[in-house]
């Protein structure tokens, strides 16, 4: 568990620089239309292939930005859009590689995982990753309950 804290913490870091230096400049882009009152913002964790997924995500607007680990591709930044509860996002893995991918944030009805990311990339395979706390210091397996206007897709 402590070589995932330092390992976030230096995704985190690694992200905030990659932020400043590509926020610098641009156009001003909004990004996508994200769904009313839907807020990504926060640590995410699930079992995956054996192991645990785990990462931030930050929602600005339309914009979504993470440190994942994802096994057993290991770790990267993704980069993405958001329309609705759907993302479209460029992951960029630690050891140099990149993939496109696409995914679907999800409120689950009855479920102690209130709202959860669905997605599937060809290194990784189908993931889920549920939405556990405000960051990992203050996370909880249970999550909060999390409520949307308009709803989001449930299953």
């Amino acid at each position: 568990m402590k070589k995932l804290q330092i390992a976030m913490l230096a995704g985190a870091m690694a992200l905030v620089i990659g932020l400043g230096v590509t926020g610098c400049g641009g156009g001003g882009d909004s990004g996508g239309s994200p769904a009313k009152g839907l807020n990504a913002t926060g640590f995410w964790e699930n079992p995956l292939n054996g192991r645990t997924a785990a990462g931030n995500m930050e929602q600005k607007g339309g914009n979504l930005t993470a440190y994942l680990l994802l096994p057993p591709s290991g770790m990267g930044h993704i980069i993405g859009t958001i329309d609705g509860y759907h993302v479209k996002y460029t992951m960029a893995w630690d050891d140099g590689g990149t993939e496109s991918g696409e995914g679907d944030f999800v409120l689950v009805n009855n479920s102690v995982d209130k709202l959860v990311f669905r997605s599937s990339l060809p290194s990784v395979g189908s993931f889920e990753i549920s939405w556990r706390g405000p960051d990992f210091d203050h996370h909880d397996p249970a999550g909060v309950t999390l409520t949307y206007d308009p709803s989001a897709p449930t299953w």
